[in-house]
Formats: C-alpha cells, sequence, structure tokens
C-alpha cells in the first residue's frame, strides 16, 4: 500500500491579475514548547513563529490537529490581528503556522508557515481531505474583491515538510487547440482526482470562455501532473 502522504495547498501565478500568491516559507523544523504554541499568539515579526516580542493586544488565534501520520500529529495554529491603516483598505493579517509531534509530547516542531494581508488575498484555513494514496491539507487562496484563486503544493512525510511541483498548468495549455489560451488558474477537486479549466479562443479573448478542460489529477511522488485531458466547446 502506498505510504500516506500530506500536502499543503497554498499559491500559484494568476493569469489575469500579475500574481497571487501568500507568504509561504518552509521552516527548519526547530522545537517550541506544545504550551506556547498551543496558547500564545505570536508577534508581529518578520520571523515567523516569534514569541519574542508581545502579540498584538487584538491578536486571535485558533489551534487545531488537522492530520496524524504513523503516530505523529499535525498540528495548525492560525492567527489574526489588524493590518497597519491603508485608508479604506483595512484588513487583518492572517498567519498560519503548522507544526509536528507526537500528540502527548510537551514539544511540537515548525514546519510551515503562510501570510497573508486580507485587505489584499483572502487566506482560507486549512482543509483536510484526499489526493488518490495521499491525505491532503489544503490552504486556498483568492485575490479580494474577485473569483481569482490559486493553490500551490508541499508535502508532510511526518517529519518534514516538502515543495510539490505543479505541472498542470503547462500541461493544460500543450493540451489546447491552436489559437486558444489559458487565462486563469485551474480549479482541483481533489477528493475525486479530477480538475477543470476554461480556455479562450482569440475571437472570445475579452469575452468569455471557448472552451471546458477536464483532467485527471496524478500524483507522482513530490510532483503533480494533469492527464487524460478533454476540451469541449462551451463555459
Amino acid at each position: 500500500m502506498p505510504t500516506p502522504r500530506i500536502l499543503i495547498a497554498l499559491a500559484v501565478a494568476l493569469f489575469t491579475c500579475g500574481s497571487l500568491h501568500a507568504e509561504a516559507r518552509v521552516l527548519d523544523g526547530h522545537p517550541v514548547s506544545r504550551e506556547k504554541a498551543q496558547s500564545w499568539c505570536i508577534a508581529p515579526s518578520e520571523i515567523i513563529p516569534s514569541w519574542d516580542f508581545p502579540a498584538h493586544p487584538d491578536c486571535k488565534m485558533i489551534w487545531r490537529e488537522v492530520a496524524r501520520h504513523e503516530g505523529r500529529a499535525l498540528y495548525s495554529a492560525r492567527y489574526s490581528w489588524p493590518a497597519p491603516d491603508r485608508g479604506d483598505e483595512r484588513g487583518r493579517i492572517l498567519t498560519e503556522v503548522l507544526f509536528e509531534g507526537l500528540p502527548q509530547s510537551r514539544v511540537v516542531r515548525c514546519l510551515y508557515a503562510v501570510q497573508e494581508d486580507s485587505s489584499r488575498i483572502l487566506l482560507a484555513p486549512l482543509r483536510i481531505t484526499s489526493l488518490g494514496a495521499a491525505t491532503v491539507v489544503e490552504s486556498r487562496i483568492c485575490m479580494t474583491g474577485t473569483a481569482e484563486c490559486a493553490s500551490e503544493l508541499a508535502s508532510w512525510n511526518g517529519r518534514n515538510v516538502e515543495r510539490v511541483v505543479d505541472h498542470t498548468i503547462d500541461e493544460i495549455r500543450a493540451s489546447l487547440p491552436e489559437g486558444y489560451a489559458l487565462k486563469s488558474n485551474p480549479s482541483f477537486d481533489l477528493p475525486s482526482a479530477t480538475g477543470r479549466a476554461h480556455a479562450w479562443s482569440r475571437a472570445d479573448a475579452d469575452c468569455c470562455p471557448s472552451a471546458v478542460v477536464e483532467f485527471r489529477l496524478r500524483l507522482t511522488g513530490a510532483e503533480l501532473h494533469a492527464e487524460g485531458m478533454q476540451v469541449r466547446a462551451g463555459s
């Protein structure tokens, strides 16, 4: 039976508005007190997570267990505090940190962090699902005020986090008929290992999608692929 893997979906490039990506960091796995990680808000700092300075007085946090693998647990701590004042664009700084450790241990290790300003990008809480034999932790981000969303992949092997290379956009583009272009990110249905994308012909470049691309997802090692592409007219 294949070894279960944990994936974290974060962010890829947008096509229509420049780029959409949360500030994601693979951390060095340094240990911290579980009580501190579970109970104390982190400080606004370039270092994530940091408890070297006081937290924002309006900081809020949520701690939860999100997955288990071979006796080890993956935990999520989600923090938010007011963003710097930007006139009408006042939002909150959203930060999510992943920790891992033995369920009864007093120590956890810092594995992964993502941070964004909600006035610009909405960072959804991690969602646990599956992709084939893998267990998937999906963190979806969307450009504020639009329907444009994106994801990037990383894997957890029970101890460490590793980024997953996503080949799906290049593979979808290669499957399109001549004169068609991909202008938005594909969407994934991870439990069914399927995906969908829209394409535009040159004649409809400023209007509506001209075609729909449906495909299957395949995870091989640390690489994600789209295969079995079917292109049909319509939106």
